[in-house]
């Protein structure tokens, strides 16, 4: 799975690498915002139908125990039809829902008031099953009748049973509260229904809600028409606030997760690629740098053969001209140190190229030097150089790299300026103090044609060139400046380009910047 998700991972970084930063974070927050709202709506549903089943098995709950005591109460009819007993008051003591026991005789009247015993006679028509005689839901109590049975003879009488509705309930087994007045599961309200008349059983508050679950069914006796209706709100307060908060707090972390894999995934294949470019363009830069510096050394090596030669000639006249001859060899030997600091240089480059040594140089003596390395193939380009510096401004850095990243920036600006036929081809190196605080900045400005326009946003990476190179300079410089902590950048002058490199300050290059600001 492990290896499935790296897979997969690793196919996702074109994509990203394709998008800029805000976009990125853009696409994050969007996929954040989905992941939220998706997990959200799951809860939420799940939360639903979880309080929509307990709610309906409560309801059939419900249904069941009222219908269990209907039946009941046709029971008892049935078995005082059959038994054809006297009025028993002790009825009620043992069927507590039972408020009254009548019994009408053969040839006799119901001993009630005259509208009461009316509703009774009238219940009385259908023999052999029990009937509701009156209900009265307002006032929590219905009649049922039993008429008399068929061929009983004159003894044969017919029974009444009075039946409070708030003491049908069995409260013990109640799944809604176990008492007329106790708060309601899942706050439903719950009431029997008769025709347009309603008793309520329990009283829910129902207010503010985002769903309605609805429960009818009629009792399972005959004799009680009466339908058992439940309804129970799902409001705000019933929401998974927990869960939701706990899936917010799960899908924030895997994301992080993922996209701090995806970076590292990104920044290991980003240190390879580096790595490899590096090796390539290394074998490039040095190349360039030997072809610089073997023009450089045909100087001082032939100024060491003229002077040594004209020493020679001057020490044969007679008399020989000792002070000429002098100072001949003292030309040799200045001629023979700076080729010598020539191969020195070299030398430097190839045994150290990563050494990655920080230490302060002055920015604007380096420049220096690379100038002057370059000042053969100035002098052939015809490009007239100067370096702008006031004072000493110390920088924290690899001096090899730094060496590289000018000399790169260098030979670029002098290349531009190859086409250039309509005015003189002037190259300047400019030392000041960064724009940061705490950088020193060192210019590279030229008058040439500049970089087109749909290189600029991909000017610093691999192998994008204008000139027809493997246009791996400049990433390099890039990579080179950002390891030391500073950064390059690019601007269109005009005429020209003009290219920056921003280096962390020494503490002598910061008194410096103070000093200048101030």
């Amino acid at each position: 799975m492990g290896q499935n998700f790296r897979m997969r991972s690793i196919s996702l970084l074109p994509s990203l690498a394709g998008l800029s930063r805000p976009q990125r974070r853009l696409l994050w927050g969007a996929l954040w915002l989905a992941g939220i709202l998706t997990g959200a709506m799951l809860l939420v549903g799940q939360s639903i139908e979880s309080s929509r089943n307990a709610f309906e098995t409560n309801a059939r709950i419900a249904h069941r125990l009222l219908s269990q005591r209907a039946v009941q109460h046709e029971a008892v009819l049935a078995t005082l039809s059959l038994m054809q007993p006297s009025v028993d008051e002790r009825l009620p003591a043992v069927y507590p829902q039972f408020l009254q026991m009548l019994r009408r005789g053969a040839d006799q009247a119901w001993p009630v008031p005259p509208a009461l015993a009316a509703a009774l006679s009238n219940a009385e028509r259908i023999k052999g099953k029990p009937q509701l005689a009156l209900a009265d839901l307002a006032a929590g109590r219905f009649w049922i009748v039993m008429p008399a049975v068929d061929g009983a003879g004159p003894q044969g009488a017919a029974y009444a049973l009075e039946v409070s509705l708030p003491l049908m309930v069995p409260w013990a087994e109640w799944p809604f509260g176990d008492s007329p007045d106790a708060l309601p599961a899942q706050d439903a309200r719950v009431w029997l229904e008769y025709r347009s008349a309603r008793w309520p059983v329990n009283a829910g508050a129902g207010q503010g809600e985002i769903r309605r679950f609805v429960f009818r069914k009629h009792l399972a006796a005959e004799s009680q028409p009466f339908d058992l209706v439940a309804e129970r709100s799902y409001r705000v307060a019933d929401l998974p606030w927990l869960s939701m908060l706990l899936w917010l707090l799960i899908w924030s972390a895997a994301l992080g997760g993922l996209a701090l894999a995806l970076r590292q995934i990104q920044a290991r294949r980003r240190a390879e690629e580096l790595l490899r470019l590096g090796q390539v363009s290394r074998l490039n830069a040095l190349g360039e740098l030997a072809a610089g510096l073997a023009h450089e050394l045909n100087q001082p090596l032939t100024a060491v053969l003229a002077n040594t030669q004209a020493a020679i000639r001057l020490l044969a006249d007679e008399p020989p001209e000792l002070d000429a001859a002098r100072t001949a060899m003292d030309a040799t030997v200045t001629q023979a140190r700076r080729a010598a600091d020539v191969v020195s240089r070299l030398r430097r480059v190839i045994e150290r190229p990563n050494s990655g040594e920080r230490t302060a140089l002055d920015l604007a003596d380096v420049a220096r030097g690379v100038l002057q390395l370059l000042e053969p193939e100035s002098r052939r380009r015809e490009v007239a150089s100067r370096i702008q510096a006031h004072e000493a401004v110390m920088v924290l850095g690899d001096p090899v790299a730094i060496e590289q990243i000018i000399y790169n920036l260098l030979v670029n600006a002098l290349a531009a300026l190859d086409n250039v036929t309509d005015r003189g081809r002037t190259l300047l190196v400019a030392v000041a103090v960064g724009n940061r605080p705490g950088t020193v900045r060192l210019l590279v400005r030229d008058n040439g044609s500049g970089v087109a326009p749909e290189l600029v946003e991909r000017l610093f990476e691999p192998f994008v060139s204008g000139r027809g190179g493997l246009g791996l300079g400049l990433s390099l410089c890039q990579t080179l400046a950002e390891e030391m902590g500073g950064r390059l950048s690019y601007q269109a002058a005009t005429p020209g380009a003009e290219f920056s490199l921003e280096l962390p300050a020494a503490i002598t290059g910061t008194a410096n910047a103070e000093r200048k600001h101030t």
